[in-house]
C-alpha cells in the first residue's frame, strides 16, 4: 500500500545526497594521503618541452629509469652509480629481467651534456636502442 501524502509538508531534510557528497570530497582529500611510496624519487629539474608526448611507461615498477643530476651524479632506480661504466650492466641486467627495452632519462635541465653523452654511450653499449627523455611541459 503506498502512502498519499498530498499536499501536507514533509518536516525532514533527505541528507543522503549531503552525505554522498561528503563521502566523495572525503575520498579526493585523503587520497593523497593513503598513496604509499615505495621508496625514495629522484627529483631534477626537468627542462620545458611545449610538445611533450606522456611515457605512462616510464612509471611502471621495472622501467629502466637513469636520473642525470645538476651535480653530474648518476642515478638508477634511486641508487648512486659511481662510474658510468657500471651503467651498462645494470641496463642488461634490467632487460634480462624482464624490463621494457628503453631507457628513460630523467636529466636536470641544467646537466652538462658530456654527462648525459656518457650515459647514452652505455645505453648503446647494453645494445639498446629506444632513449626517451623525460621532460615538463610549461605551465
Amino acid at each position: 500500500m503506498v502512502k498519499d501524502w498530498g499536499n501536507r509538508l514533509i518536516c525532514r531534510i533527505d541528507v543522503t545526497g549531503f552525505l554522498s557528497i561528503q563521502v566523495a570530497l572525503l575520498a579526493v582529500f585523503m587520497a593523497p594521503v593513503m598513496i604509499v611510496s615505495d621508496g625514495p624519487r629522484i627529483v631534477t629539474e626537468l627542462p620545458k618541452a611545449h610538445h611533450a608526448i606522456s611515457m605512462p611507461r616510464a612509471d611502471r615498477e621495472d622501467a629502466l629509469i637513469v636520473a642525470v643530476m645538476r651535480d653530474g651524479k648518476i642515478y638508477i632506480d634511486s641508487m648512486l652509480v659511481s662510474d658510468p661504466s657500471e651503467l651498462r650492466d645494470k641496463f642488461q641486467d634490467g632487460v634480462r629481467h624482464g624490463s621494457e627495452k628503453r631507457v628513460y632519462i630523467n636529466a636536470d635541465q641544467r646537466v652538462h651534456y658530456r654527462t648525459v653523452a656518457q650515459v647514452l654511450d652505455q645505453v648503446r653499449l647494453a645494445g639498446i636502442e629506444k632513449v626517451s627523455f623525460l621532460t615538463s611541459t610549461p605551465r
